[in-house]
């Protein structure tokens, strides 16, 4: 699953740490879960209107455009099961059983989707510098969690390796 990689993360004044090189190493696993014929499913967050992320709003699109039958969900809430009940029987019905979380941001969406997915019985992984976030800093304006520090707490509780 690909998680909120939106060109809000990656573009213009809100990108995520590390947002260039992050996006690459996505974009480099998107490409090996293609070649290998792996099912990829990319999440879209929707924001209430007015926000970054609302539909049709600038910094919405996804960086990955889904190809082929790759699924695209659209999701209103952190966790993108939550927002779409079916989404769980709708994996299995597909064979699928396991799932590897990548994208945006680690301590909101790829966590909630994490545990999630988790809570309707799906085997979890996280692969390290996969996923990312901010700097509290960034929202507050004050010294906080950098976003390294957000994201190794998320690695060790989502999928310690």
């Amino acid at each position: 699953m690909v998680i909120d990689v939106q060109k809000w993360g990656f573009t213009g004044d809100w990108q995520v740490a590390d947002s260039d090189a992050l996006l690459a190493r996505i974009q480099k696993r998107v490409d090996e879960a293609r070649a290998n014929g792996e099912f990829i499913v990319h999440v879209q967050n929707d924001a209430p209107e007015g926000e970054l992320d609302a539909p049709g709003a600038p910094f919405w699109p996804v960086m990955i455009e889904p190809v082929g039958d790759e699924w695209l969900v659209n999701k209103t809430t952190k966790d993108t099961f939550e927002t779409n009940p079916d989404l769980a029987d709708r994996l299995r019905a597909a064979g699928i059983d396991e799932l590897e979380l990548v994208g945006c941001q680690s301590e909101n969406c790829v966590r909630s989707t994490a545990l999630g997915a988790r809570a309707e019985g799906f085997k979890v992984t996280l692969p390290p510098g996969l996923h990312g976030t901010y700097d509290e800093s960034t929202f507050t304006g004050k010294p906080g969690k950098t976003a390294l520090e957000y994201i190794a707490e998320v690695q060790a509780e989502i999928d310690p390796r």
